[in-house]
């Protein structure tokens, strides 16, 4: 299973927004390339680019060919006509739909629209919790590497074509403090670290991640999804 991560970073207002948005991506690579997140090979299976012109994006031929494509879109944003837009560069909007590849499976994954943070983030790195290997009074060894990358593999291959579009918030509203990203690494962790025996697609996380929001947001921020194919996630640890 040929599979890659594209990261784009939006435009960035200020020197503190820049080390957190950076921050979040460096979350993202440590899931995705940790045996939780499917062992993707950070030197070939991971592409990150910050405020890219669109030339760049257009040139990105090598993910036309792949089976699986994540896609994340970290930055500012807001919708017209009721269009989400995203701010590539601070002239320039694209619309995520229009960052398209020709893979027949992809997920993309949306946080913009967000409030100024004028603080550092904390970010917990993946590796911050103990793996907990006892389960029913039986101790189980944890999945190797090679163990993780194959039923992550073998779980995409007999995943359905198409596209399935995450959003940090809906229509008109704002996305908080790179909440929404936060949270699916957060949930993500405690499936990998508690659940057995599983491999648990992306709209499980994404339902509870959006339960998770709404609640500490008091309704104002309400993640959404568009299409209805369902990606492998998490790998657990056994």
């Amino acid at each position: 299973m040929t599979k890659s991560i594209l990261i784009i970073k939006g435009y960035s207002k200020t020197e503190v927004e820049l080390t957190n948005d950076r921050k979040i991506i460096q979350l993202y690579v440590d899931f995705f390339c940790s045996n939780a997140g499917g062992a993707f090979d950070f030197d070939n299976e991971i592409f990150i680019f910050e405020e890219p012109n669109i030339e760049t994006l257009n040139n990105l031929d090598i993910l036309n060919s792949l089976g699986y494509l994540v896609v994340i879109l970290i930055g500012h944003g807001g919708s017209k006509d009721g269009i989400q837009l995203f701010q590539l560069q601070e002239k320039l909007f694209v619309q995520p739909g229009q960052l398209q590849f020709y893979s027949k499976k992809q997920l993309h994954i949306i946080e913009t629209c967000r409030n100024l943070i004028d603080i550092e983030l904390d970010i917990k790195r993946i590796n911050r919790l103990i793996p907990k290997y006892r389960y029913g009074g039986i101790d189980k060894r944890p999945l190797t590497r090679e163990e993780s990358l194959l039923k992550f593999n073998q779980a995409i291959e007999n995943s359905n074509d198409g596209t399935t579009y995450l959003f940090a918030a809906s229509i008109g509203e704002r996305a908080f403090g790179y909440l929404f990203l936060q949270l699916i690494i957060d949930f993500s962790i405690y499936v990998h670290e508690y659940f057995r025996e599983e491999i648990v697609n992306v709209g499980y996380i994404f339902e509870q991640t959006k339960k998770q929001v709404a609640e500490l947001t008091k309704g104002n921020q309400n993640p959404t999804r568009n299409g209805d194919v369902d990606f492998p996630f998490v790998i657990t640890i056994i």
